[in-house]
């Protein structure tokens, strides 16, 4: 089982996290989009995260921050949204879709959207062989990212019926090292795995120059993402 640091993450979110940045105004479209072939409009509806404007609905929405606050929760809704806020937990709360499944009614609708193991290609293939060089091994320096047929699996596991996955591939390029790992806070994504990792000065020189030469060359380097936005149905 994977063990994250959500000390260190909550820290990073009121140090760094914008709410209004390219990654979760995405997913706020995306989520609005399968909403619109609700049949019947939700009475009540619960998010899960950070908060985001669902369209065309002006009731008050209650917000759970953490897996904590939901293992409280006696709310019941139509509709369980989030917005990337179950990256991490689906990660290592083997508890957390039962949670959700007992959250809605009645052929609720659940509606979430995760990043999947096919985005940072370029990046991680970079530190792979930045790590292999200096470490002779290598670590996990970002994540947790998700196998769509593993989430698949999961709500099936869990009672839930009628999945559909539709998937979003956006590339950023940057020409700064720095302007990424700015953004990178900005997004909330960081590396919040309890790993222990060893600490070279020559990592962060050897690191600049690669990403360095890579700008020089091509004028920027490339960040894949793909957002898997998953909808669901209570069974």
């Amino acid at each position: 089982m994977d063990y994250f640091n959500l000390k260190k993450k909550e820290s990073r979110q009121k140090l760094f996290y914008k709410k209004n940045n390219i990654l979760s105004n995405l997913g706020e479209e995306l989520l609005n989009s399968k909403l619109k072939y609700i049949k019947a409009e939700p009475v009540n509806i619960i998010q899960f995260g950070e908060s985001f404007n669902v369209k065309n609905f002006k009731e008050n929405i209650p917000l759970f921050k953490n897996f904590d606050e939901l293992s409280k929760n006696h709310l019941i809704s139509d509709v369980f949204l989030s917005n990337f806020g179950l990256q991490i937990f689906l990660a290592y709360e083997e508890n957390i879709m039962e949670y959700i499944h007992d959250s809605l009614n009645n052929n609720g609708l659940l509606c979430f959207n995760l990043i999947t193991n096919n985005s940072f290609i370029t990046l991680k293939k970079i530190f792979y062989e930045i790590d292999e060089n200096l470490f002779e091994g290598s670590y996990r320096r970002f994540g947790p990212f998700h196998d769509i047929q593993d989430i698949i699996e999961k709500l099936k596991k869990n009672k839930f019926k009628e999945t559909v996955v539709s998937t979003e591939n956006l590339e950023l390029n940057y020409s700064s090292l720095k302007k990424m790992r700015r953004e990178f806070k900005e997004f909330g994504i960081s590396n919040y795995y309890k790993d222990k990792t060893k600490f070279k000065k020559n990592f962060f020189i050897k690191t600049n120059r690669v990403f360095e030469q890579i700008i020089k060359k091509n004028s920027y380097f490339p960040i894949e993402l793909e957002i898997a936005t998953f909808t669901t149905w209570k069974n």
